[in-house]
């Protein structure tokens, strides 16, 4: 009963978040309730949010920072906004640090004289965050570590996520800042000067473990069991829309040259029906249009027809997506693999209780990742917060609210998992994310005038709900993500 009641809320901010973007895409006025998650909860509710509603201050143990070459602007901050879990902290707040002061709501990157002697003890200082309120003080400290980027060891990065690694602006920032790397992936457009990726639109985790998804590609993890990597050619449809009938559409732009063989130009390796154009005897692919049990076909020499024996399943193997896809790893297998993902399981989905199930996928995912290769090193990305809510004058405050407190829980919960001893022997690391994208200049905020009533007001909102903009918010993320990767070469 409790879980239906979230679901019915988080289903009514989806909607109403929804309803906003489309405002903010064709500047129409509409003004709707102004209802947040945890307004008018009942008692039974409120019983229920107990355990997740909880003071803690969101820190890992360890945080890296790239040293200052003077090329490119390095600043990390750290916000105190961002490090409570609290929807409404109401806390003296002091964060205090040997190597630098900071000033009244943030610790930043101290003077890079500090660090100039890298083979000193000056590599280390740590950060102790104080929150002190009339009923409880919270105290946390977290070590400052700062790396040389002089390490030039090849890395081969392969990014995986959702909107904003589709996007790819934080990865050209990793691509400035640090020698010698390259990023890997099977989505790459031709006209964006962005390297290749492994970003889906408002894709969940979950989605990755999804197959014949109907508005969307196949994951490209998924494959049926019993079929050898090579063999499997794909979903028909989705080859279908990638070469013909929605190329340009948002799920499926950017798979053209996979499309070619991995080439820029040139004829595609699928019909106008999506099969195969050059398949062998065993080549398998998927037509979801046939009769349910009759969907895996198979090339028998002269056509394509349903197999006598259906595979049992799908199952996520990254080792044959590594093999299917070998054209696109040209530079070579990666060697780092950073997952960012969470903005649409907790700020607009499934909220807050899915976590377990998060993180029993995301082991699933990082396991499959080291079965093909147990070196490589995979980075856990805590989620990026949303827009801060207290500029904010319309409705779209609430959402702000809730939407930011739930990312805040699954990045304490991520933390939790994989801030340990046991994560860095399994070359899992994180990248604290969470904490050092500015909330406030990191997203662009725009005012218009709306009337109600015959009344006109000024409204301020953001103009972008989920991604920070790209000269301040995604540069933060690039930096985060890159010291990370520089410090675990």
């Amino acid at each position: 009963m409790r879980k239906r009641v979230c679901i019915k809320r988080s289903l009514t901010l989806i909607v109403l978040f929804c309803l906003e973007i489309a405002k903010l895409s064709s500047n129409e006025t509409n003004i709707l309730g102004k209802t947040t998650y945890f307004d008018n909860l009942s008692s039974s509710d409120e019983k229920f949010m107990e355990s997740y509603i909880s003071d803690q201050i969101l820190l890992p143990r360890t945080i890296y920072i790239l040293k200052n070459n003077g090329q490119v602007n390095q600043n990390l901050n750290i916000y105190a906004r961002n490090i409570f879990m609290t929807l409404s902290p109401n806390y003296s707040v002091d964060l205090t640090s040997e190597c630098s002061d900071g000033e009244i709501g943030r610790w930043f990157y101290p003077d890079k004289s500090y660090f100039d002697d890298l083979s000193g003890s000056h590599n280390n200082c740590q950060l102790t965050v104080y929150a002190k309120s009339n009923s409880e003080e919270l105290v946390k400290t977290s070590k400052i570590q700062v790396v040389d980027t002089n390490n030039d060891k090849p890395v081969r990065l392969l990014p995986i996520g959702d909107s904003l690694t589709r996007a790819g602006a934080y990865l050209v920032e990793i691509e400035k800042e640090l020698p010698n790397i390259v990023t890997l992936g099977t989505r790459y457009y031709l006209d964006d000067q962005k390297p290749p990726r492994e970003g889906r639109g408002g894709w969940t985790l979950e989605d990755y473990f999804t197959f014949n998804n109907e508005k969307e590609l196949d994951s490209p993890f998924l494959f049926p069991i019993g079929v050898e990597a090579q063999r499997y050619k794909g979903n028909t449809r989705d080859w279908k829309r990638i070469c013909y009938t929605n190329c340009k559409d948002y799920a499926y732009d950017g798979f053209q040259k996979l499309a070619r063989g991995w080439k820029d130009e040139g004829e595609f390796l699928y019909t106008q029906e999506g099969y195969y154009k050059y398949p062998t005897i065993g080549d398998v692919m998927y037509n979801p249009e046939l009769e349910e049990g009759f969907r895996w076909i198979a090339w028998n020499g002269h056509a394509w027809e349903s197999m006598m024996n259906q595979p049992k399943g799908v199952e996520f193997d990254f080792t044959k997506y590594m093999i299917k896809n070998k054209m696109a790893f040209e530079a070579g297998t990666p060697t780092h693999v950073s997952i960012l993902l969470g903005a649409n399981e907790f700020g607009l989905g499934k909220k807050i209780y899915y976590i377990d199930t998060f993180i029993n996928q995301l082991n699933q995912m990082i396991d499959s990742i080291h079965e093909f290769d147990s070196n490589i090193k995979v980075i856990v990305c805590l989620p990026v917060l949303g827009p801060d809510p207290q500029p904010v004058t319309s409705w779209m405050r609430n959402v702000y609210i809730d939407y930011n407190y739930c990312i805040k829980y699954a990045s304490y919960h991520l933390i939790q998992a994989f801030d340990t001893d046991e994560a860095l022997k399994r070359n899992i690391y994180l990248a604290p994310m969470t904490l050092t994208v500015d909330t406030r200049n990191g997203f662009n905020y725009v005012q218009r005038v709306e009337e109600v009533d015959g009344i006109k007001s000024l409204v301020i909102n953001s103009d972008n709900s989920i991604h920070p903009n790209n000269h301040i918010g995604q540069v933060q993320m690039g930096n985060t993500l890159a010291a990370v990767i520089q410090k675990y070469r």
